[in-house]
């Protein structure tokens, strides 16, 4: 087996970029750092438009009047979606009413709205504000409600968007993943490839040899043979099986494969390595048409798969250092893009040599720190 180089990896290369540009990163907070500017903004108008010529009470009656017209809007649609809940009472609830009440109706939003009324009633004033005025704080009102989490969609129309969209189906297969295989083949490998190197003269010997590369192709294409995809890409031998008691089989087993890998040059390199097989179902269910699941949500599952697959594996600590996630985008944009030839051999050859270098200088650290 070639000896690989090692690489200078930057920070940014060993935080692998190329992942972080195909898998979206969970959402953060910026639309709510935007919606404080918009206060700032309106705020400023306020200011602008001449304000403080008017009365405190004034100005909180206003600013009463629009909440509660906010929040009575908010509190009139989670009427609506209640009445859709008690059509399910039995088969969702258990018949129970108050958790259909309490998946509908948002708690804080209806206590802010009967406040917001009793101060509206105590603060009355027959002196209104200006119509610009009022419009500036019908903004600022509904944005400071959206910032404290006031009109947040209730659990009801959160289960009723996953279930019409299929956003639970990468979740779910991901935890399946993990749990039916991963979380007990993977701390096993170590073990199984040193009964391997026995028998094959020490040949999965370097470091980033002992994991398992687990390929993730986008477009969810999983063939059975590697070679099928990549010619350069060929099975080398079986590792030890693993047998484990599963499901009411006893000693089920599992394999997993060797394969050799010729770089450009025709060099060998070996590793582990397998399809995330959760991602066939995905393309078998984007080509049948009673499952509702188009290739565009193929697409979007197939990175939230990998993304909750990557997050799963790393905060496990059965799976600690036994596991390299190859994602990689094999899908054409239009129908004249062409696919890369042999990309697959040239993605995990970056990975090996990647994780080379990462362990190198992992273990020069060790050896610089004692």
């Amino acid at each position: 087996m070639c000896c690989l180089v090692r690489v200078k990896m930057t920070p940014t290369a060993r935080n692998n970029p190329e992942r972080c540009s195909l898998i979206p990163q969970p959402r953060g907070n910026r639309a709510v750092k935007t919606a404080f500017f918009f206060i700032l903004v309106c705020t400023l108008f306020l200011y602008l438009l001449g304000i403080e010529n008017y009365t405190r009470s004034q100005i909180a009656f206003a600013i009463a009047v629009h909440c509660v017209i906010a929040q009575s809007w908010q509190f009139i649609v989670s009427l609506c979606e209640f009445c859709e809940e008690l059509a399910h009472i039995q088969s969702r609830y258990n018949g129970i009413y108050l958790k259909a009440l309490q998946t509908s109706i948002n708690a804080r939003n209806t206590f802010c709205m009967i406040f917001t009324a009793i101060l509206c009633y105590i603060l009355y004033n027959e002196d209104s504000l200006p119509g610009m005025i009022n419009i500036v704080l019908l903004f600022l009102c509904n944005l400071l409600c959206r910032c404290s989490g006031l009109q947040a969609p209730t659990q009801a129309e959160i289960s009723k968007i996953t279930e019409k969209k299929h956003l639970n189906v990468a979740h779910g297969l991901a935890w399946s993943y993990y749990v039916g295989y991963l979380k007990f083949a993977l701390p096993a490998l170590k073990h199984l490839v040193k009964e391997f190197n026995k028998e094959n003269n020490n040949l999965l010997r370097s470091p980033e040899t002992l994991k398992l590369y687990i390929l993730m192709p986008l477009s969810c294409k999983i063939y059975n043979d590697l070679k099928e995809e990549d010619e350069n890409l060929t099975f080398f031998k079986e590792i030890p099986p693993l047998r484990v008691d599963r499901a009411g089989i006893k000693a089920r087993i599992f394999k997993n494969n060797v394969y050799r890998i010729l770089d450009e040059e025709h060099r060998p390199y070996y590793c582990i390595a397998e399809y995330a097989t959760p991602l066939a179902s995905l393309y078998e269910m984007s080509n049948i048409s009673s499952a509702g699941f188009s290739k565009q949500d193929r697409m979007e599952q197939a990175k939230l798969f990998c993304r909750t697959l990557k997050d799963i594996l790393e905060s496990s600590l059965e799976c600690h250092n036994t596991f390299r996630l190859v994602i990689y985008d094999d899908s054409p944009r239009t129908f004249k893009d062409n696919i890369q030839k042999n990309l697959l051999s040239k993605v995990i050859l970056k990975h090996l040599k990647q994780q080379h270098s990462e362990e190198y200088d992992l273990e020069f650290r060790t050896l610089r720190s004692e």
